[in-house]
């Protein structure tokens, strides 16, 4: 059986280490675009901030993928899928032909069209956690930083700050921080609690505000592209049931990039979040080796702010 796993994130990485537990001789290929071995964006903020050192960040080494005989293409992207004739197309030109496909390609970060580009950060891969501490190092304490975006990713910015003595400000378009989670009353607590702890509040902001350092959380940016081209339906992510199954046979979809049904909700959901993943990677390798297993898990987020 020859298993092409598109995406070398954690749901990625799972489902290929699961699917070597339960088929010792199956082909697995996975595909990356980062040329890291999977690390862990949970342990990214606690590595900005001192508390653990970069090399515990990665939760395998380079040896583990030959280890495990899985055949890691890292650096390289999918450019194509072919459904029909059941093979990936490769960046460096390559035709990785497939029995069971997962796409768990995640998504990119939403940036922001700025010429200049000076003490701007992301944060979603180590390369912007290591761009961001040395921002951190090269710009003295005190000095103002800022914030654009009211979600999980604010609240990383809002402690990382914090911590390296940064006076914030926040800048949302919405009423109040978190609004789509929060209602009214929730919601402007929240941004009295945050100013009370010495955060300028900016609320329905047109633009970014100023700050020696712009801490940037807007959202992530599925890679759907090549999905859609490929004839497997999309939404806001991949689309699939409950088993992690699309719309096209022996196609499966994991993590970030992943609009799956939610039987516990009752509905198509989409979470960015770090044990979804891991525990979709595990789900659907059962799934795609016969073991047909839904994915029921209550979506949780841990944070401090």
């Amino acid at each position: 059986m020859r298993h092409v796993i598109i995406g070398g994130g954690i749901a990625g990485t799972t489902c290929a280490e699961e699917l070597r537990k339960r088929d010792p001789n199956a082909e697995i290929t996975l595909i990356s675009e980062e040329v890291h071995p999977v690390y862990s964006r949970v342990l990214l903020p606690h590595f900005i901030k001192g508390k653990v050192p970069r090399e515990r960040v990665f939760l395998k080494k380079e040896e583990w993928y030959g280890q495990q005989n899985i055949d890691w293409q890292r650096g390289i992207t999918a450019k194509r899928i072919d459904v029909r004739n059941k093979f990936v197309a490769t960046s460096e030109g390559r035709e990785i032909e497939y029995d069971k496909l997962l796409i768990a390609a995640g998504g990119d970060v939403r940036t922001l069209d700025m010429e200049d580009r000076r003490g701007i950060s992301y944060f979603r891969t180590i390369d912007d956690a290591d761009h961001m501490l040395q921002l951190l190092r090269e710009t003295p304490a005190g000095t103002r930083c800022g914030i654009w975006g009211g979600g999980f990713i604010a609240c990383e910015y809002l402690n990382i700050f914090a911590q390296f003595g940064m006076p914030t400000t926040l800048a949302i378009r919405s009423p109040w921080f978190w609004s789509n989670v929060f209602d009214e009353e929730s919601g402007t607590l929240l941004n009295e609690l945050l100013r009370s702890k010495g955060v300028e509040v900016q609320t329905g902001a047109a633009k970014p505000p100023e700050g020696a350092i712009l801490g940037v959380g807007i959202g992530i940016r599925p890679n759907l592209d090549i999905v859609k081209e490929a004839g497997i339906e999309v939404g806001a992510g991949v689309k699939a049931n409950e088993f992690l199954e699309t719309n096209v046979s022996d196609v499966y979809t994991a993590g970030d990039i992943a609009e799956f049904f939610d039987p516990i909700v009752e509905r198509q959901m989409v979470n960015g979040n770090w044990l979804n993943a891991m525990q979709q990677g595990r789900t659907v390798a059962a799934t795609m080796v016969g073991e047909k297993t839904a994915f029921k898990l209550v979506t949780s987020y841990a944070t401090n702010a």
